[in-house]
């Protein structure tokens, strides 16, 4: 009867020494990670800021024509003259060449063969008043621009024989000239006609003023965006057509609105996600998923989620760091 007890002082024993490690050192390990033991990090950081906003849409876009006038020759005829080049500018009423009728080309062009063809000197005699009376007789008419604009295509030369309606030169009227963005569709509802808007050409530094002209009911092919035009006030000199813009439309007021430098912003390649570090007050880098808006003086809108002013995000070194590591910041 005494030998199962020594036994079962031993178990006892055993176990009073196991159980106690299965719960103490683990947690106390754990309480350690939360803490962000671990490398300290030396970043640099700016501060959430409350940003004045003005309330815009920005797009890219192309100046473009929207309405052409072609000037087509008024009847069959050989064009004698013509002055303007692709670019030039040219006035309501301007005389752009000179248009000889085709029958009255034809019929001095036979004098001066029946003349070329004289062998005896009555015939020459006959063929020298046909060709005089082919000259008084040739009909040339002026070509007058019927409106004011920038010659875009010039489609016949000196010379060129053409029949009638045959185009031959096409202006573009400055008041036709728009600069057609391409607005994204979840932004395309808060454009109206009328807004203001500024225009800067790729490659120039000076802004120009436009307004809303139409938004148009079609949407882009390429990106699914809606089309917009916007008309340039007080443009010059003309703008050159298919040259790249991009275009800030007012949609509203001016507003308030918390910030983050544009340095503190990653955005994920893969899921186009935006993420900032912020520095949390045991002095780990937390990172924060966030949605953005307008974009001012080196700064983006926070629109979501509202951190305090004040906060502290990683705008130098956060790239590749870990969730939850230890950082010291330095200027």
């Amino acid at each position: 009867m005494k030998g199962p007890f020594p036994l079962l002082a031993v178990v006892a024993l055993a176990l009073a020494l196991v159980l106690p490690g299965c719960g103490g050192p683990s947690s106390g390990g754990d309480e350690a990670g939360e803490a962000g033991s671990g490398p300290v990090v030396t970043v640099r950081a700016g501060t959430v800021s409350v940003q004045r906003f003005a309330d815009t849409v920005i797009a890219t876009g192309q100046w473009r024509s929207s309405g052409d006038v072609v000037i087509a020759a008024p009847f069959a005829c050989t064009v004698e003259s013509l002055q303007p080049h692709v670019g030039d500018t040219v006035a309501q009423g301007q005389r752009l060449g000179w248009l000889v009728t085709r029958e009255s080309r034809s019929a001095l062009r036979g004098a001066e063969l029946l003349r070329e063809q004289a062998r005896t000197p009555t015939e020459s005699t006959e063929a020298g008043r046909a060709l005089a009376l082919a000259r008084r007789d040739l009909v040339r008419v002026p070509l007058v621009s019927p409106r004011a604009g920038i010659v875009t295509r010039r489609a016949a030369e000196v010379g060129a024989e053409v029949n009638e309606g045959t185009e031959l030169i096409t202006l573009t009227p400055r008041e036709a000239l728009v600069c057609e963005t391409h607005v994204p569709a979840a932004m395309a509802s808060r454009v109206r006609v009328g807004q203001q808007a500024t225009l800067r050409e790729d490659g120039a530094s000076e802004i120009h003023r436009a307004r809303v002209q139409r938004v148009l009911p079609s949407v882009s092919a390429v990106d699914q965006s809606r089309l917009v035009w916007l008309a340039p006030e007080g443009f010059s000199p003309p703008p050159a057509l298919d040259r790249f813009v991009t275009a800030t439309t007012e949609v509203g007021p001016p507003r308030n609105a918390l910030a983050v430098p544009d340095s503190a912003v990653i955005e994920d390649d893969l899921t186009s996600a935006t993420q900032v570090a912020v520095i949390g007050a045991d002095g780990t880098a937390n990172w924060t998923t966030v949605t953005l808006g307008a974009h001012a003086e080196g700064r983006r809108e926070l629109v979501s989620p509202a951190l305090p002013a004040g906060s502290r995000v990683i705008v130098v070194g956060q790239r590749g760091l870990p969730d939850h590591t230890r950082v010291k910041v330095t200027r």
